[in-house]
């Protein structure tokens, strides 16, 4: 009877215990407001825009030589035609365009994600979200990626 009682108790301890054993510390950056203190984000995005500052000139140089073409009294086989060679000419230039974005894009997530890797890991965080997944709780890391970053 007496052994029976401990090994309850045993068991009682070990099953309330477990929780505790199993808790992780919850992370989160407000991903939002990283962007906005970047300065590598900033800088990228202000090379994205330069680049599609000239793709867009191009496009509206080519549109108006159509309308131009147009006025003229092109046939439309000739309209076709000018148009299909114009957007051959610009398909290099919105190449680069979407290149430029998705390798700025990529470069600016993985120093980021580098940084939150880092000072999760020194926070002793074993998840990480972000902040707009979380309705309370949890451990904010957002000040630290941003002076990491800096």
């Amino acid at each position: 009877m007496f052994r029976s009682m401990i090994i309850s108790a045993a068991v009682a301890t070990s099953v309330l215990a477990a929780p505790a054993a199993f808790a992780y510390t919850i992370g989160f950056v407000d991903t939002a407001r990283v962007l906005q203190s970047y300065k590598g984000a900033k800088s990228a995005q202000a090379e994205m825009q330069k680049e599609l500052q000239q793709y867009q000139a191009a496009f509206v140089d080519r549109q108006k030589k159509i309308q131009e073409a147009q006025k003229a009294g092109k046939s439309q086989a000739e309209l076709q035609k000018l148009t299909e060679q114009y957007e051959k000419e610009l398909a290099p230039l919105k190449a680069k365009a979407a290149n430029l974005e998705q390798r700025l894009s990529k470069d600016v997530k993985s120093k980021i994600e580098a940084k939150i890797n880092t000072i999760a890991k020194n926070r002793k965080c074993d998840v990480v979200v972000d902040k707009a997944v979380v309705l309370y709780g949890g451990v904010d890391l957002t000040n630290d990626v941003i002076k990491a970053l800096q």
